[in-house]
């Protein structure tokens, strides 16, 4: 059985899952997932290590300490997994295997005790609030994060730009930190970096929020539920995805949204779908 160092007592929040590791409990919208041991064993290290590869042999040493058993098995266990997860299903993606290194939890993973901290009461009634933790230190960007917080709030809608690894992501996520009262802890951040279908977009943010879509069109669903609450919504790394995310701007008509995008794409979503005047395009330079 494993037990992942200093998590015992956490309950760890991933998409729409919780996590309580010390009680060995996984749950979806409070309702307990049935998962075999070995597969929550597994899921267990790889969530002890977020976006950090975890090779087969030290993955099989973890979960199998005491036993020598064939790479079948941790396969065998692995798919058992990723079919509890939905993985791969609406664009959804928690574990991603590294060809010839191992596997790597992908999905953002956030602990439930520091949202209620945040606000107590709110997340209670957003239980899919998965705001990561604070991505590092910042220097020289608490400008930025104001500026743009004051953008959010006033225009609704706002795009962060700048060139690969100039720290969109991490200025996101101080943004939706500075701001997470003001949404009474209803803050919803989406990796959108794996999702390769742009008709799998709207799908994979309405499975984030807990939607059982029952058509082909999630757009309908995701407005109905986005009308009615006050939600911080993060698109992360979704250049890629830039039509298919300006239909959804639209559609919402200026729920709150941030979206980032890499430098290569030179034209704001306003260029391209006019109907979204809510939008301010923001660009953010190297910090020195």
């Amino acid at each position: 059985m494993v037990t992942a160092a200093g998590q015992a007592k956490d309950e760890l929040s991933f998409g729409p899952f919780n996590l309580v590791v010390g009680e060995r409990l996984l749950t979806r919208g409070g309702l307990p997932i049935g998962l075999g041991a070995r597969a929550l064993d597994i899921l267990i290290v790889l969530i002890s290590a977020p976006n950090e590869v975890v090779s087969k042999k030290d993955l099989m040493a973890r979960v199998w300490p005491d036993v020598t058993v064939e790479e079948g098995s941790l396969r065998f266990h692995m798919a058992s997994l990723r079919k509890a997860l939905g993985d791969g299903k609406a664009g959804a993606r928690y574990v991603t295997t590294i060809a010839g290194r191992g596997y790597c939890f992908v999905a953002p993973v956030s602990r439930v005790s520091s949202l209620r901290d945040v606000a107590p009461v709110a997340v209670a009634d957003f239980p899919h609030a998965n705001l990561p933790g604070r991505l590092g230190r910042m220097v020289g960007r608490d400008d930025d994060v104001l500026r743009l917080s004051a953008h959010l709030i006033a225009s609704r809608f706002v795009t962060i730009v700048g060139t690969g690894g100039v720290g969109k992501t991490t200025v996101a996520v101080a943004v939706a930190h500075h701001l997470a009262e003001a949404f009474a802890g209803s803050v919803l951040f989406v990796d959108l970096g794996m999702l390769g279908d742009a008709k799998l977009a709207t799908p994979a943010v309405a499975s984030m929020l807990g939607l059982s879509v029952q058509s082909d069109d999630a757009t309908p669903s995701l407005i109905a539920f986005l009308k009615s609450r006050r939600i911080l919504l993060i698109l992360d790394t979704c250049e890629h995805l830039v039509e298919a995310i300006a239909a959804l701007a639209v559609a919402t008509d200026g729920d709150d949204l941030v979206g980032y995008f890499d430098s290569d794409l030179a034209t704001p979503v306003t260029s391209r779908h006019g109907q979204a005047p809510f939008q301010i395009y923001v660009s953010i330079g190297q910090s020195f």
